[in-house]
């Protein structure tokens, strides 16, 4: 696994095991809650004793919630090894585990209850006897929910996931956003060499390996289009330690240190050129049958009209005019061009350095600018 995946296993973890606290706990305090209106018809002895008992059953589900939830959380994060099941077995598989996982928290929870109390605990007692079916759809219920919001905020990503639970862009929103489209260099020659589930698992490998550095440098997947993928920053965010500049050099020194990978797999190291640009857009959430949220606007077409050209000026990296007066970086002025679809000229500058350039301008080091053979298109 990278730093992301391990990152990502530990917060979600976490959250499961809070998620699940809460959703048993929610279940104690209204079986129990309920007793509150039969309490004049019990001695306040009796009525004591509920609420101690409940005290006891809430440490109880901090001990079972840690099973739970990593039975939970293990059952979503390899979801990718899970897809290889055949629809039956991954029925069989969800029985078997969600079996397993009741009764060891009923067995658990009894034997815990058990040792505080001689006659255990009327939570463990009655759901080992005739609630077992009833917290078991309760538990499948809970599992579905978490399990729906994990899966979602990996659909959005991150940024997107938090936009979009705290209600943003039913309307359409203006932002300043930084904008990066990076598309897999001469893709095409690939895909007819390795064919395409082979060029299928390239692109695979290469979005894993490039995660950290995505992640490392606070930017957003907004699309991943074949062999393309669109990040997107904040522009103060982006700008901030030179991130957008970072993201690219660091993507191509993880793709470097993984050559003999590469190499030995599929015959071809992957390489990718890019454009990088900055403005003003529309967010909105659209779509009726699938919903998703977009970004409107001249900047982000202006951002794939410089990824295009990538190859045609025989760079890597294109970046518009409006990034470069924010950087202080050393910048190459390739001059002014009409893009296709653009009424203006853009003056379009690039860059020649490794990675470590960013947040220490002074210790730039110039490397070749040779960039890969352009006689097959992308």
């Amino acid at each position: 696994m990278n730093n992301y995946q391990v990152q990502k296993y530990i917060k979600g973890y976490i959250i499961s095991f809070a998620a699940w606290y809460v959703i048993n706990a929610l279940y104690l305090v209204i079986r129990y809650d309920a007793l509150q209106f039969y309490s004049r018809f019990v001695d306040q002895h009796e009525y004591f004793l509920i609420h101690e008992e409940l005290k006891v059953a809430m440490v109880a589900n901090a001990i079972i919630t840690l099973f739970l939830s990593w039975f939970s959380w293990n059952f979503y994060f390899f979801l990718d090894k899970r897809s290889k099941l055949k629809h039956w077995q991954r029925g069989l598989l969800i029985l078997i585990v969600g079996t397993l996982e009741v009764s060891l928290l009923l067995h658990l929870g009894d034997f815990l209850g058990k040792k505080f109390y001689p006659d255990g605990l009327p939570y463990f007692n009655e759901l080992s006897q005739q609630s077992f079916v009833i917290y078991f759809i309760y538990i499948f219920m809970g599992a579905l929910v978490i399990n729906s919001l994990f899966q979602l905020r990996d659909i959005l990503g991150p940024e997107l996931f938090q936009s979009v639970i705290q209600g943003q862009y039913y309307l359409p929103k203006e932002e300043d956003r930084i904008f990066m489209f990076l598309d897999l260099y001469n893709s095409t020659s690939i895909a007819e060499c390795l064919g395409h589930l082979k060029y299928s698992n390239l692109i695979q490998d290469s979005y894993r390996i490039i995660t950290d550095a995505i992640v490392k440098n606070k930017a957003s997947v907004y699309q991943y289009v074949g062999d393309e993928i669109v990040l997107t920053w904040p522009t103060e965010k982006g700008l901030k330690e030179n991130r957008c500049i970072h993201v690219f050099f660091e993507i191509e020194q993880a793709l470097e240190e993984k050559r003999d990978y590469f190499m030995e797999k599929y015959g071809h190291v992957p390489e990718f050129k890019a454009g990088l640009h900055s403005g003003i857009v529309a967010t909105a959430q659209v779509g009726v049958i699938k919903r998703e949220v977009a970004y409107h606007g001249d900047t982000v077409n202006a951002t794939a009209r410089l990824q295009e050209s990538c190859k045609q000026l025989g760079e890597k990296i294109l970046i518009s005019e409006v990034i470069s007066s924010k950087l202080e970086l050393p910048f190459i002025d390739m001059g002014e061009y009409q893009f296709r679809g653009k009424r203006k000229a853009m003056h379009v500058y690039t860059l020649h350095t490794t990675k470590n350039e960013a947040s220490h301008v002074k210790e730039i080091k110039f490397i070749s600018t040779d960039y890969p053979d352009q006689a097959s298109s992308s």
